[in-house]
């Protein structure tokens, strides 16, 4: 009887121990595809991810997500070294800090695991998957300004972290069209504040502009979470009648875009898009297809993507133009994402 309790205890051990395992470790003979995200409550990541997941899904690999709960490099850093030491075949990321997390991406690969970023990028990644040009990005947000603003007057930017890479490149591009162009020349850049992509920091920061610049215009936000926060907090701010622009989720934003309302209209992308796209180029990668600068391959989802030149990363495909979201058509897709 006492061996076969210690038999039994034996075998529920071993059950425990294979059901708490990450998938990378189970010997199910799949290959084990990880994203780790800025952080694990922003809700743009979320949709960002069930695209990742549900590519794993129909390539048969196996999924698993690791994000830190605030925009912490150091965080991420830990997480990939994580991986690392469980063996995951591949890790797409999306970068908090291009500089501190390269030596950690290096490493990774010399483990011989596939790197990708997403939405962010950072030296030491094979690919970016590239939500939309970075040109194209910082041209609507300039032209969302300057109509908003009737093409003359103060406006201010809420970014997300300071070292966030892609809001880093969206902002020096603004910079570089409005110099370039006497267009915008009536246009006063008051300042760049951030909300590190936590609604509290972000409506601190928002109050912080209206009370500072009491002649702002425009706020843009090319940040998801600072976008809903600034809308939330100029709606509710007594005769108050600065302007959001940027980039939002139309699943929250739907309250606050059209033409009578404090955002008359934002612009972003399928982040579900985003996240499956990486899935498939991590696969493009390790069977080999992904061949040099202006060349094609065709995923398992029937896309074909073109490689092109990489800012950071080595390459990069992009996966669509900013799109523009209205009072006529923001209801149809705030059921989408």
């Amino acid at each position: 009887m006492k061996k076969l309790i210690a038999l039994l205890l034996v075998a529920v051990m071993v059950f425990a121990m294979t059901a708490c395992a990450p998938a990378a470790q189970q010997g199910d003979g799949k290959d084990t595809y990880a994203i780790v995200c800025k952080d694990a409550s922003n809700p743009y990541m979320k949709r960002m991810v069930s695209g990742f997941k549900t590519a794993c899904e129909a390539l048969g690999v196996n999924f698993v997500e690791k994000s830190p709960e605030t925009t912490s490099a150091q965080d991420q850093i830990t997480i990939v070294n994580e991986l690392i030491a469980q063996g995951v075949k591949a890790i797409a990321i999306a970068a908090n800090d291009a500089a501190a997390l390269e030596a950690t991406l290096k490493t990774a690969r010399e483990a011989g695991i596939a790197i990708v970023t997403l939405d962010s990028d950072t030296k030491g990644s094979q690919m970016f998957i590239n939500q939309a040009g970075v040109k194209e990005v910082a041209q609507v947000l300039v032209d969302s300004i300057y109509d908003m603003a009737g093409g003359e007057g103060e406006f201010a930017v809420l970014s997300a972290s300071s070292t966030a890479t892609n809001q880093n490149a969206w902002i020096a591009a603004m910079q570089e069209i409005i110099a370039a162009d006497s267009k915008y020349a009536s246009l006063v850049w008051k300042e760049t504040v951030y909300g590190d992509d936590e609604p509290t920091k972000s409506t601190t920061e928002t109050q912080n502009l209206l009370t500072k610049y009491p002649d702002l215009k425009v706020i843009c936000c090319p940040t998801t979470v600072g976008i809903l926060a600034a809308a939330q907090t100029v709606e509710s701010t007594d005769g108050c009648t600065v302007k959001i622009a940027g980039l939002g989720l139309p699943s929250e934003m739907k309250e606050y875009v059209g033409d009578d309302k404090v955002c008359p209209y934002m612009y972003l992308w399928n982040p579900i898009d985003v996240g499956n796209c990486a899935a498939y180029a991590i696969k493009a990668i390790l069977d080999g297809k992904v061949g040099a600068v202006d060349s094609t391959f065709t995923a398992e989802n029937g896309k074909t993507y073109t490689v092109m030149t990489g800012d950071t990363a080595e390459k990069q495909i992009i996966v669509g133009p900013p799109f523009a979201f209205t009072g006529e058509n923001i209801a149809d897709w705030a059921g989408v994402y």
